[in-house]
């Protein structure tokens, strides 16, 4: 076996690459393999007791894979199904993002409009603008971090929640950096119904749910599971419901209910043209410190999607459209004990059936050795053998690629002749050249 350890000057990531044999499977049963395949995946989370959810492939608009497993309702053994509804959370923002760029396209609000007509009395109002709120890049104070839990089951009214947000201290100063913030996305739904002088949820149902015929979809409030709508959950020896998030609290930055298939159903429309024009979408698609306006970019094997996670109470959620692959991922979760982003990768891995590229370890050898960067000296990659813990996959040509979970995939190119190394990730480039001493 042969295997790596890269060195950073970073961070310290450890790797292996292992010789294997390509896969002698015939294209067409693999395909078929992954049905199979995800399903054994999820009824072993299940039958350990780690996890509760409903996941949806799609391809082109198809369904090409669906799964539901555990309960909505643990007291009662109800079981969740294909159209079991789940708290979204923060995905809900993609809806509050596609919102505004409906109404730019309308001329209604413009990126570069600063908000202190909207919020007079917020700290830096007239530095910040729609587009700052939509990067999470305005400096403002997200309201989620401090003793959310000692509230978040009570009642608070708009101007309540305002006020909160308008009496923290800022951050940092408008655009000097971005900093995932939950009050910038409650801020741009009160933009939204001064706008159109409508609810948040009216706007939510006229102008993104209605069209699209998502008919389990809608701003939520209290848990209804006569209404299919499912608990969650925390485990401590066994589980217990967890206390519900009162959804005044949230608006625009994550109070949707939706189902795994309306939510594969709208992220598929918004990047095949039927929410917003190619040019807002490149706009959304835009990274700027990690943060596009209302959409993550993900790397997930080698693969490029764009999409958005979340989080609340015991919900999770997680929707990903590749758009070169014209895939829709969406999981959505009631209960966890594993790490959602983990099961997700998971899924994803056995759908994409990725052929492991043959190497020998004479090849290998000669990638062996100390990189230096040449804009920064400081930044240091050694290849060394008998050492590993993630595995380094190989895709041919002289490039390695290691895949994470919380960060984009991280790509090395090697020369033919091992003396430079190109690393790459996401926007991030950097070429470091072999020392010919030791």
């Amino acid at each position: 076996m042969n295997k790596l350890i890269l060195i950073t000057a970073f961070i310290t990531l450890l790797f292996s690459c292992t010789k294997t044999k390509k896969s002698t499977l015939p294209v067409k049963e693999n395909s078929e393999k992954y049905q199979v395949k995800i399903d054994s995946l999820l009824n072993t989370y299940l039958e350990a007791n780690n996890f509760m959810g409903s996941i949806e492939l799609s391809h082109k608009g198809k369904t090409i894979y669906k799964n539901a497993v555990g309960f909505s309702d643990i007291k009662t053994s109800k079981k969740v199904d294909s159209v079991t509804k789940y708290r979204i959370g923060s995905a809900s923002k993609i809806f509050t993002a596609t919102l505004i760029f409906k109404a730019l396209e309308k001329n209604k609000l413009t990126l570069d409009k600063t908000i202190e007509i909207f919020f007079p009395k917020l700290k830096n109002a007239n530095k910040i603008t729609i587009a700052h709120l939509l990067q999470h890049r305005s400096g403002i104070h997200n309201f989620t971090k401090d003793n959310f839990l000692e509230y978040h089951t009570q009642y608070k009214s708009t101007s309540e929640m305002l006020s909160m947000i308008s009496n923290y201290k800022s951050d940092f100063e408008p655009n000097d950096k971005g900093d995932y913030s939950n009050s910038n996305y409650f801020l741009l739904s009160l933009i939204l119904e001064k706008t159109y002088k409508s609810s948040y949820k009216d706007l939510i149902h006229n102008k993104i749910c209605k069209p699209l015929n998502l008919y389990d979809t809608y701003v939520g409030n209290e848990i209804n599971i006569n209404n299919n709508e499912a608990y969650s959950y925390i485990y401590d020896k066994e589980w217990s419901k967890f206390p519900e998030t009162n959804m005044s609290i949230l608006k625009g930055s994550g109070s949707i209910v939706s189902t795994s298939k309306d939510i594969n159903n709208f992220i598929e429309a918004l990047f095949t043209g039927k929410l917003i024009s190619t040019k807002s979408l490149s706009l959304m698609k835009t990274i700027k410190d990690h943060y596009g306006m209302g959409l993550f970019r993900y790397k997930i094997h080698d693969r490029q999607g764009y999409g958005h996670r979340g989080h609340i109470d015991g919900f999770r959620s997680t929707s990903i459209y590749f758009p070169e692959e014209k895939l829709s991922f969406t999981l959505l979760s009631n209960a966890s004990k594993v790490d959602v982003n983990n099961i997700y990768s998971e899924i994803l891995n056995l759908y994409f059936n990725d052929v492991i590229v043959d190497i020998s370890e004479t090849e290998i050898e000669k990638f062996v050795g100390k990189y230096i960067s040449l804009k920064d000296k400081t930044h240091e990659s050694t290849f060394i053998k008998d050492e590993f813990k993630e595995p380094l996959v190989y895709k041919g040509n002289n490039r390695f690629i290691m895949n994470q979970v919380y960060a984009e995939s991280i790509s090395f190119i090697f020369s033919p002749d091992g003396k430079q190394l190109t690393f790459k990730q996401g926007d991030y480039k950097d070429i470091l050249v072999k020392k010919t001493t030791p």
